[in-house]
């Protein structure tokens, strides 16, 4: 694309020294026919003319092609910077919605935790009482076990001495 620009001016060029070099045959008269009547004029003139007219059409139609296009990019861009907003928009709602339903969800595992947090207390508050109760049954146990021990020694050191 960027060697057609210059290629296009190479060849006007070309066309202006070509036209300048025959100058004297494209203005010279010529009998032309237009079916219905004749006139004389010069051909060359008239072709020359015609070829203007062409290029002129041709640029015209270029310069509407390429303002079409350019029309159609900022459209595009316009339109795709909209669509890149809105999927912005969605991640940040997608994003938040995913952080709300986070927060619930350690929302409700606190809660169990907490509630956990208390059975397993009164659990343990329970084993620790049954624990005491079995130690102060054992302590009374121990301690009525060791008083007839005592008696019984008392008693067994008692006889040896009133036997003597």
């Amino acid at each position: 694309m960027k060697i057609l620009g210059p290629l296009i001016l190479v060849c006007f060029f070309f066309l202006g020294v070509f036209i300048l070099a025959n100058w004297n045959v494209l203005t010279a008269p010529t009998k032309l026919s237009l079916v219905a009547f004749s006139i004389e004029a010069p051909l060359g003139l008239l072709l020359l003319g015609i070829i203007i007219v062409f290029v002129a059409l041709f640029a015209v139609y270029v310069v509407i092609l390429r303002t079409t296009m350019l029309m159609d990019a900022r459209h595009y861009a316009r339109e795709l910077k909209a669509q890149q907003q809105l999927a912005e928009k969605a991640e940040a709602s997608r994003l938040s919605e995913l952080r709300s339903q986070l927060d619930h969800e350690f929302a409700q595992l606190r809660e169990a935790t907490d509630q956990y947090q208390i059975s397993f207390g009164a659990q343990v508050a329970g084993v620790e009482q049954a624990l005491r109760n079995v130690i102060e049954d054992t302590t009374r146990s121990l301690s009525a076990y060791i008083g007839e021990i005592e008696d019984k020694l008392d008693r067994s050191l008692a006889r040896p001495l009133s036997e003597k």
